[in-house]
């Protein structure tokens, strides 16, 4: 591994390029999340029950294609040796995708189905083209943790930003062209988040570049000889710290899908409130904000494991509040609230353990080989597993409980599926997220924590 000089710093430009990739890939997630399920049930007419399975379908097309790309990306360096930076052209064909993904072809649900369908297959594979630099450019920026750290603040704190205005700026930008009528109910959203679409993968298009030419790959693997895509999995899953960050990944998505990617159901139909969605945005983002000044002297203070059991333990409180106060703001707020402060934590602590993985399997590869886009992309498909389960669980729920889309007020048997899957979900994800986290044996040095006081 090429290591750099101690005390040498990443410049602001490159870890603005962090923080703006964070930006464009949460918006376009946190805008596909927030609206497509909606866009798809009630101007689409899809049912939501059909719509989860075939979604179900595309996450097993991911299960393959994700260690695919992987491994051809780490086996497959470009002429300057770098592996993961160049697909961050992927941002264009992606953006493409995405706002076709928002065009009604068909007035016919069936057909409208399978052009989902198709549409999401692709983005699929640009998706996993596109969050491979976004994930292991993370590991390949520095060999010390010190930089990593840094850069990781920067990262999550466009996260905080992309994915609070996927729904903060596009819903005043829904209402401007027209998809939101002057009482604040969605009114015409074929139009609306389509419009907002094109935004979107404007932005996307324009961060990946800025990206693109800010960054630069620092590690490379002592030697180049090709690491076989089964191989490359079986050398991570014989690692415990591995294992255990795969399952607190597909937690955490499972997590912030369920409480974020739902509002709008929730606000429209909970609270028969639709104009609270951006209010609730703010509040997730202000709180995920404020949170990342500390998180450098919480992880050095109470280490990984405890960080990782005091983020899910808050969770627990506000979900509790959330619950109880379901059909009131204080409920929304109390939702909110707790998920911006303890995701903030959750992220660092797992972006950290990947690195780390990616560093203990070169040291410890007799060959000195480095499996870095691996270690992004399973811990990506557990992400994606984690959104889908979320995604195919709230449309039968939906399915099974009544809903109607063509209903102003939902049954009370739809709306209390609404709060199980916002509510109750995200306590028993909690409970199995305090029930992974590492051991303290497996916790990397706080030294290395400490180094990046002052930053």
């Amino acid at each position: 591994m090429k290591t750099k000089k101690k005390g040498t710093t990443i410049g602001l430009a490159e870890k603005l390029g962090y923080a703006g990739i964070s930006v464009a890939d949460n918006l376009r997630g946190s805008y596909r999340g927030t609206f497509m399920q909606f866009f798809c049930t009630n101007v689409l007419m899809i049912r939501p029950g059909i719509l989860a399975t075939l979604m179900s379908l595309v996450t097993i097309w991911d299960a393959i294609n994700d260690p695919l790309i992987a491994s051809y990306a780490d086996n497959h360096p470009n002429k300057n040796g770098d592996r993961a930076r160049q697909y961050l052209w992927a941002g264009i064909p992606l953006s493409i995708i995405m706002i076709l993904m928002f065009v009604r072809f068909s007035m016919n649900p069936t057909i409208s189905l399978m052009i989902i369908f198709c549409l999401n297959i692709l983005f699929s594979v640009a998706t996993t083209f596109h969050r491979l630099p976004f994930y292991a450019m993370m590991i390949l920026v520095s060999p010390h943790e010190a930089d990593r750290l840094s850069v990781n603040k920067f990262h999550f704190f466009g996260t905080a930003i992309g994915t609070a205005l996927g729904s903060l700026a596009m819903w005043p930008l829904v209402r401007l062209v027209g998809g939101v009528d002057e009482a604040g109910n969605v009114a015409n959203p074929e139009k609306g988040f389509l419009m907002g679409m094109v935004v979107v993968g404007a932005i996307v298009i324009i961060l990946s570049l800025y990206h693109y030419y800010t960054t630069k790959e620092r590690v490379h693997p002592q030697q180049t000889e090709k690491t076989p895509m089964i191989e490359a999995i079986k050398i991570l899953f014989k690692k415990a710290v591995f294992r255990r960050n795969v399952i607190l990944d597909f937690l955490r998505s499972t997590i912030i899908a369920a409480t974020t990617g739902y509002a709008l159901y929730y606000v429209t139909y909970v609270l028969g409130k639709p104009g609270f969605l951006t209010p609730m945005y703010a509040i997730y983002l202000i709180s995920n904000i404020l949170a990342l000044p500390f998180l450098n002297k919480v992880i050095e203070k109470l280490g990984k494991r405890m960080s990782l059991i005091a983020s899910a333990v808050l969770l627990i409180v506000g979900e509790i509040i959330f619950i109880v106060f379901a059909k009131n703001i204080i409920g929304g707020i109390s939702l909110v609230l707790a998920t911006g402060l303890a995701t903030a934590m959750i992220n660092v602590v797992l972006s950290l353990n990947r690195a780390r993985v990616a560093d203990e399997v070169e040291d410890e590869d007799e060959k000195g080989r480095r499996v870095d886009s691996m270690v992004s992309n399973v811990n990506g498909f557990a992400i994606k597993c984690g959104t889908s389960v979320v995604s195919l669980a709230f449309g039968w729920i939906l399915e099974l409980t009544g809903y109607d889309a063509t209903l102003a007020v939902q049954p009370t048997s739809a709306i209390n599926g609404i709060i199980f899957i916002m509510g109750w979900l995200v306590i028993i994800c909690c409970v199995g997220l305090i029930l992974a986290a590492p051991k303290d044996k497996e916790e990397a040095p706080k030294a290395a924590v400490s180094e990046t006081e002052g930053e």
